[in-house]
């Protein structure tokens, strides 16, 4: 006999990018942090000159058994 119990399943995805941004006229730190955080501000000059999307995507899956009515905040539907 197979032992069924009650499961919270989180899955995460992150799927993998690339951007590209052209900075000019800036310190190396200050392009760090321009492209990190300051990519769309009109302040700089800053290009996004290339974006790619890769295929592959990094998968998380965390499980944790749960006790219907137990104090976690699930309840059984009727």
């Amino acid at each position: 006999m197979i032992n069924k119990k009650d499961w919270e399943v989180t899955l995460s995805y992150i799927q993998k990018h690339n951007d590209t941004y052209l900075i000019k006229n800036v310190s190396k730190e200050e392009a760090v942090y321009i492209a990190e955080n300051q990519n769309a501000s009109p302040h700089y000059d800053c290009t996004l000159v290339n974006e790619q999307t890769l295929d592959t995507e990094d998968e998380e899956i965390n499980i944790k058994e749960i006790k219907l009515g137990d104090n976690n905040g699930y309840t059984k539907s009727k």
